[in-house]
């Protein structure tokens, strides 16, 4: 099992640049379904953070915390410190329940829908969303220390 650390500048710009190297952390792992959910949950926390999460250090990094192993791959992305709570698990909408011609609205329910748990906590100054990821050929009692 591989496990790294990352930081990431609060921009927009630094967004696809994060994208593509965790997604070089984990193809070797993980089947190309199970990749392609991790790359949509990715791409849409990182940039909803960047996009909206409040904080008044505006170079405040976010932290990302990444565990791999053949079949499963855990993920923990803190928010920028200062950045106000925003538990998504309660403010994501459900898919079906979006208007199919709406511009906007389906992020946090993709997230969602895409992960396999999803787990939200605040440790100090600052928020964590934990995301894990399993191909089809492993079980729920996988787990990643």
């Amino acid at each position: 099992m591989s496990h790294r650390i990352f930081e990431m500048s609060n921009r927009i710009d630094a967004v696809d640049p994060m994208v593509l190297t965790l997604r070089e952390e984990v193809e070797a792992d993980l089947a190309d379904d199970t990749r392609f959910r991790f790359e949509i949950c990715i791409t849409e926390i990182l940039a909803n953070l960047v996009n909206h999460a409040q904080t008044k250090i505006s170079d405040a990094a976010i932290k990302i915390s990444l565990s791999v192993k053949p079949g499963s791959a855990s993920i923990e992305i803190f928010d920028p410190i200062g950045a106000k709570p925003f538990d998504i698990r309660e403010y994501a909408t459900d898919l079906s329940q979006v208007d199919a011609m709406a511009e906007g609205g389906r992020g946090l329910g993709l997230i969602m829908e895409c992960a396999d748990e999803v787990k939200y906590s605040r440790s100090g100054d600052r928020n964590s969303l934990r995301l894990e990821f399993w191909d089809e050929s492993q079980t729920e009692t996988s787990e990643l220390p």
